[in-house]
């Protein structure tokens, strides 16, 4: 019931490249996601997973982050995330 890690991953990436362009003040703002590396994948509930992984960006900026994704009626797709790396 978890999604790949190939899958986890890029979604991660798809979603912090969209939302580096959207937000450009922020410590992701115009800056690519060149790796992200899952730590840890672990299930909320059916169909709702919590993903860890630290993001590097262009200019070796790296964030660790906890996303949360759910099992839509088409696939996978992203709903939260939070910073913990503090910054």
């Amino acid at each position: 019931r978890l999604p790949s890690t190939s899958k986890s991953t890029s979604i991660i990436r798809k979603h912090f490249n969209k939302y580096g362009k959207k937000y450009e003040a922020s410590p992701f703002g115009n800056k690519k996601v060149t790796n992200v590396e899952i730590l840890s994948v672990d299930e909320i509930h059916k169909q709702l997973i919590s993903v860890q992984a630290f993001l590097t960006l262009e200019g070796s900026d790296v964030h660790k982050v906890r996303v949360t994704i759910e099992k839509g009626p088409f696939g996978w797709r992203y709903v939260a995330w939070e910073n913990l790396s503090g910054g």
